[in-house]
């Protein structure tokens, strides 16, 4: 770790995750213990939701009485959802709702102490059947839901909406009746055209397909250069000093910011633009895709903005819980500088790790056990069947058929609150991380 001019600490990477990895498999006992029966609610939550829709779906209450398994009340879900939101949107959407906020509540009750314990060493009280919900569950709730909220309301909104206003007023005027001169030798012959099927009749259709879509994406574009070159100012990059050029700096965060939204931006507009002729026909002029484009170009600029302020956000659930106030406090000390590409490396790398395990376990450590047991499956029943005179016991194959059963359970519930310890874990040391960086 180093440290500039102004306090500024570099995020170091693979200390935070190891410390996060290292959290939830050294604390899993407790972990398990705290989040034991809120993980078993959740579970209940969600079947209990899943049956809720298949009801609502068949018009009639739905239970385990009408399917053989839960697999296949998710099969039928699956197959007949678009039925239920056609017939009853608003009661699909209650439930949904209710569904959200109980699992919510639930994830908050164990999550919130898990983080203060990670963060501040304060372990979680005693007992085995713990489902609290206070002040510290709140504000995780808060914090965690606020920091997509306002970036969207706040930041987003009012930009789409100028971008908007701006675009309509163009369209606007280009759809104003003018005289055309199709015969340049007669003045008399005279056709009344728009004046967007003008310019495109001069070969000027440049104008609606980029430079109209660009000019009213241009205060997402400002706002997005602006944000880079404040952002990287020397005082939050480590060593950087107290000099740099703000030139080079502007210069140098326009053509990455650039890049990266003509690249998203391509790749968007071949997908509309294929949608739109599949959709269409070819017969579609330039100005009735200019407001497709424009979206397109909206999207892109408006996903590097929140993706910024939901990066620079991330850790206020943590800072909230572990400092007991709402107050963002030194949050955004973590992302300064170059800890904001550093910050979504440890997101990416922990998800990977996580998903991948989870894969690994499902696909390749619980067959190798389901091999043994069918092993030991047949071993006791040939046993059974000398000391029953050939005959095979009943009681074999429901008995090994309940052990793996509940191995597959135990293994997962084990990783789960692994996985629920090493989130805990990384908001725990980005609060920290928060203090050593004011």
């Amino acid at each position: 770790m180093y440290e500039g001019l102004t306090g500024v600490m570099a995020l170091r990477m693979f200390s935070v995750i190891g410390e996060s990895l290292n959290f939830g498999a050294r604390r899993l006992e407790l972990i398990a213990r705290v989040a034991w029966l809120p993980v078993l609610l959740t579970l209940i939550v969600d079947m209990s939701t899943m049956f809720a829709y298949l009801s609502v779906i068949a018009g009639r209450v739905v239970t385990f009485a009408d399917v053989s398994s839960f697999v296949q009340a998710e099969q039928y879900f699956a197959r007949f959802s678009g039925r239920g939101w056609a017939s009853a949107p608003g009661q699909m959407a209650l439930i949904a709702s209710v569904n959200f906020v109980l699992k919510l509540v639930l994830l908050s009750s164990f999550i919130a102490p898990l983080i203060r314990y990670a963060g501040l060493g304060e372990r979680p009280g005693p007992g085995l059947v713990r489902l609290p919900f206070g002040p510290d569950q709140l504000r995780f709730i808060v914090a965690g839901f606020a920091s997509i909220v306002i970036v969207m309301i706040v930041v987003a909104a009012p930009i789409a909406g100028a971008s908007f206003f701006v675009m309509k007023a163009i369209v606007d005027a280009m759809s104003q009746t003018m005289a055309s001169f199709p015969d340049p030798s007669s003045l008399h012959t005279i056709e009344l055209v728009s004046a967007g099927q003008g310019v495109i009749e001069r070969g000027a259709a440049w104008i609606f397909d980029l430079a109209l879509p660009l000019a009213a994406a241009a205060p997402f574009a400002l706002i997005v250069w602006l944000i880079g070159v404040l952002h990287f100012h020397p005082e939050n990059r480590p060593n950087a000093g107290e000099g740099g050029s703000l030139i080079a700096r502007a210069l140098v965060v326009f053509f990455v910011a650039g890049a990266l939204a003509g690249t998203a931006f391509f790749m968007m507009r071949g997908v509309a633009v294929q949608s739109i002729t599949q959709s269409a026909g070819a017969s579609e002029t330039s100005l009735q895709g200019t407001p497709v484009q424009a979206v397109i170009i909206f999207s892109v600029l408006a996903a590097m903005l929140v993706t910024y302020f939901n990066l620079r956000l991330f850790p206020w659930p943590g800072v909230a819980v572990c400092r007991r106030s709402l107050g963002l406090g030194s949050t955004l000390a973590v992302t300064r500088g170059w800890n904001l590409l550093r910050l979504p490396v440890i997101l990416i790398l922990v998800g990977g790790f996580l998903l991948t395990a989870v894969v690994v376990i499902n696909a390749v450590i619980l067959p190798a056990v389901l091999s043994t047991l069918n092993v030991l499956f047949q071993a006791t029943e040939a046993s059974t069947r000398l000391v029953n005179s050939g005959a095979k016991s009943d009681w074999v194959r429901p008995l090994f058929v309940w052990i793996w059963n509940l191995t597959q359970i135990g293994v997962n519930f084990l990783w789960t609150f692994f996985s629920y310890g090493v989130v805990a874990g990384l908001y725990g040391r980005l609060y920290r991380e928060s203090l050593e960086t004011v």
